[in-house]
């Protein structure tokens, strides 16, 4: 077995309550969609799709209207139903 570091005092991970959108990055050409949130803890978290899923899903957003739920909040939303993110409910207004 590998060597391991044990922590003589551990550490406390804060509690991650809410995620934001903080990059979001849509590329036809490479058929990539790049999604960045970052929680109330300050940490990052990365989802992507790829290929014939990420150009369905740009197509959807291109032809949607938004006036009804923001792009934010679809995303967020997606991230849930996809299981990139833990449940939860979409809140706030657009910015």
């Amino acid at each position: 077995m590998p060597e391991i570091l044990t922590l003589t005092t551990p550490l406390v991970i804060p509690d991650r309550t809410t995620y934001r959108v903080y990059r979001l990055v849509l590329d036809w050409q490479a058929q990539v969609i790049q999604v960045t949130v970052r929680g109330s803890d300050n940490v990052e978290v990365f989802a992507e799709y790829t290929g014939t899923d990420a150009v369905s899903l740009m197509t959807t957003l291109n032809t949607a209207n938004m006036s009804t739920s923001s792009l934010h909040k679809r995303t967020l939303q997606k991230l849930v139903t996809d299981g990139k993110l833990p449940a939860g409910t979409v809140s706030g207004t657009p910015e």
